[in-house]
């Protein structure tokens, strides 16, 4: 899929859920915010991420069941990689400060729990709750990078550490970006905050094994109010386009 294919993207991503019922759901992730990765042939290397919010935990089987086809067929249609986070109404709610929150296309593709416009009022990105909802997504990806890809993962990681400058008042970091654990802990420290439990956790063991995967639980359990095998579904092309 090439970037001058989104607006078909979009097209059928409405038709695919102009019938679901009993889940509200909405694009997020670099397609939604606009600056997804591209190949040196146009072809478009992000996901496809979609955020399903069901009403709790109990729908949320019922939510994969119907989701997986059709993100099969939207991955064979755009030859792409296509994904959901299925995530409880609670942890929608909670998780305001969260990236994917703060990346959502404004626009539901389909809105069963009937949340309607409110749900995409823009959050103060100044206010100190923020904060820890930003170190978030660099803990995961240091954590992350000690199992997989460490080199994409590191870069992943400098690049959402600097965006904490600028927000609640960080003007600059507390160290460097090549020792971001340090960095971390020295901000959390000086603005005496209260990290999410998937930071402290990394923090307290940033080499343990099996860090990884606990770091992502804790970090599905924040962000969808799930453990990722409940929540995360995960659909590869099947067929060549």
């Amino acid at each position: 899929m090439n970037s001058h294919d989104l607006p078909l993207l979009l097209q059928r991503l409405a038709q695919e859920f102009t019938d679901v019922t009993g889940m509200s759901v909405v694009l997020s992730g670099s397609l939604a915010r606009g600056d997804h990765r591209t190949g040196r042939s146009g072809r478009i290397t992000s996901d496809l991420d979609l955020i399903p919010v069901v009403a709790d935990e109990t729908d949320a089987p019922a939510a994969r069941a119907v989701l997986e086809p059709i993100l099969q067929r939207l991955a064979n249609a755009f030859q792409i990689e296509a994904t959901a986070a299925i995530t409880t109404l609670s942890a929608f709610r909670r998780a305001k400060h969260a990236p994917y929150r703060t990346s959502m296309r404004c626009q539901w593709l389909c809105d069963g729990l009937g949340l309607g416009p409110d749900a995409f009022t823009a959050c103060d990105p100044n206010a100190s709750a923020a904060l820890p909802w930003v170190i978030q997504p660099v803990s995961y990806y240091l954590a992350k990078a000690n199992v997989t890809d460490p080199q994409t993962n590191l870069v992943k990681a400098r690049t959402v550490a600097a965006r904490l400058v600028g927000t609640a008042g960080v003007e600059e970091l507390p160290g460097t970006l090549d020792d971001l654990p340090r960095c971390l802990r020295n901000l959390i420290a000086e603005r005496r905050l209260t990290p999410l439990d998937s930071t402290a956790l990394y923090l307290c063991a940033p080499t343990r094994p099996g860090i990884a995967l606990s770091v992502r639980d804790a970090v599905f359990i924040e962000n969808q109010g799930l453990p990722f095998a409940a929540s995360a579904v995960v659909v590869l092309p099947s067929s060549p386009n």
